[in-house]
């Protein structure tokens, strides 16, 4: 037996990954990673009574070397005798209709083919390739993007007691070795040199400057932290569970009227957090349910997000809500917290409602950061600099910079009500906000889709438009709050 079928032996039967008899749907994308861990099972299958199905999905992307790998993967279970499936999905129509980048889209539609083929052969695992390199890279591009605690502790051996990750903890160039040691014939995918996507930047870029500028042992340092990090997770995670049984329910809300689809049955269709058990939780347990019920949902939030709707279950203000992607929406009443599809799943653009009418919303944003609007497909930015680093050529007509000692966090950003004033940047005096809105030739229907960010009561700037006199900077100004609002 090679060294590397004894360590993933050993590995596999030491964290009780997989039992005797299991079923095991193998992903197999024909790369290096993926035929090794085909080849790997296959030789240990005898010993561990495992049975063994090889999956390929065609993402649609890259038709010439999907034939190719869709071939090899097809020799490679007949002449290991294990039966394997093909499947199609359509990444780029998925990626515009739900508003998600390619990398995304490929990824939910590849584990629902995996998890619909593990259920037809009525598989108890679902294994992916994932090796130790990896893990480096995702964990940089998580702490990149913006990330929890529990998203610097990297991915899983085994997640959900489903999907399992034989190969986590060997390095690529191992799994290298065995293919040339017997032979093993893969190709390699043309999208992982690809610049446009940020894994492969980190690969290519990040992790090699990293290495040779800072420290060469960047890879091992990562995976070191990652392994304690995980170790730390499994105490946490028992306190959040138990926390979570007291103070989250699963709330059955009525199927949306749009018809639209709703989140996997695997998931609930709503959630009720009981605000007065949560208040008493530690603030690292209370991000830790809060994370957990986005995941319930089928959401994947980023650390900003996680902070938003914390701040909002302090607020404790009836009626306050929080719009995330897919058309997930977390409102809050007087005792709960609800997270809910009240549109069924989609991109809901302009916050419209079952009734056809613009939904009100409010945001609380406790600092400077990135903020997601998702109903509206935008993200606000907002950065604390010195006066030093803002030229001083700053447009009357898009200013977007404000004196940041004349307020203070946190902040609001909300839709425009009725009533609503403030002094346009450059104006002799104050005008309503619908009023300046016409000025500016935005249409009626579209003028709720224009956020407005206050400090208290006070409106501060309708960011990309115009910021309010008032708070614009000055010979005096020492800080300054940089706004952006950019498309998503």
């Amino acid at each position: 037996m090679h060294p590397l079928e004894k360590e993933t032996l050993k590995f596999l039967q030491q964290e009780k990954i997989v039992q005797s008899g299991d079923s095991i749907v193998v992903a197999v994308s024909a790369g290096p990673d993926s035929m090794a861990l085909l080849h790997v099972l296959a030789a240990l299958a005898a010993v561990l009574h495992n049975t063994l199905t090889a999956v390929y999905v065609n993402h649609g992307l890259r038709p010439e070397e999907a034939s190719q790998e869709e071939t090899l993967v097809k020799k490679t279970a007949v002449a290991l005798g294990i039966e394997y499936r093909i499947g199609t999905v359509n990444v780029k129509d998925t990626a515009a209709s739900r508003k998600l980048s390619i990398e995304h889209a490929a990824r939910l539609l590849r584990y629902e083919f995996l998890e619909n083929v593990a259920r037809q052969v009525q598989a108890e695992k679902i294994a992916v390739a994932h090796t130790a390199d990896d893990q480096v890279e995702e964990i940089l591009m998580r702490l990149v993007r913006g990330t929890t605690r529990q998203g610097l502790a990297g991915m899983k051996t085994i997640r959900d007691n489903r999907i399992i990750r034989p190969f986590l903890k060997f390095p690529k160039d191992r799994l290298i070795d065995y293919l040339e040691r017997y032979g093993i014939p893969y190709l390699h995918d043309s999208s992982n040199l690809e610049d446009i996507y940020l894994r492969n930047r980190i690969r290519s870029e990040l992790l090699p400057y990293l290495a040779e500028n800072y420290n060469p042992n960047m890879h091992q340092n990562l995976l070191r932290i990652a392994n304690v990090l995980q170790d730390e997770e499994e105490f946490l995670e028992k306190l959040t569970d138990a926390a979570w049984e007291k103070i989250v329910e699963i709330a059955p809300l009525a199927a949306a009227a749009s018809g639209k689809p709703q989140p996997p049955a695997t998931h609930h269709e709503g959630l009720a957090l009981k605000l007065s058990l949560f208040a008493t939780e530690p603030r690292a347990i209370q991000r830790r349910i809060l994370e957990k019920c986005c995941w319930q949902m089928d959401c994947q939030p980023s650390a900003s997000q996680i902070e938003q709707l914390l701040a909002l279950a302090m607020q404790n203000n009836e009626w306050n809500s929080l719009h995330l992607a897919e058309g997930l929406r977390v409102n809050v009443s007087k005792e709960k917290m609800i997270f809910s599809y009240p549109q069924g799943r989609g991109p809901v653009r302009g916050e419209i409602s079952a009734s056809g009418k613009y939904d009100e919303y409010e945001i609380t944003l406790p600092g400077p950061g990135s903020y997601e609007i998702a109903g509206l497909q935008k993200r606000l930015v907002l950065e604390t600099v010195e006066r030093t680093d803002v030229a001083d050529d700053i447009p009357l007509s898009t200013g977007d910079c404000l004196d940041s000692n004349l307020f203070s966090f946190p902040l609001i950003l909300r839709c425009p009500k009725p009533g609503d004033r403030f002094v346009p940047l450059g104006a002799p005096g104050s005008k309503k906000v619908s009023d300046f809105l016409s000025e500016q030739k935005i249409e009626r229907l579209q003028r709720r889709l224009v956020p407005i960010l206050l400090a208290s009561d006070v409106i501060l700037a309708l960011p990309g438009l115009r910021i309010n006199h008032r708070y614009r900077i000055t010979d005096k100004t020492t800080q300054v709050l940089q706004i952006s609002l950019v498309d998503m």
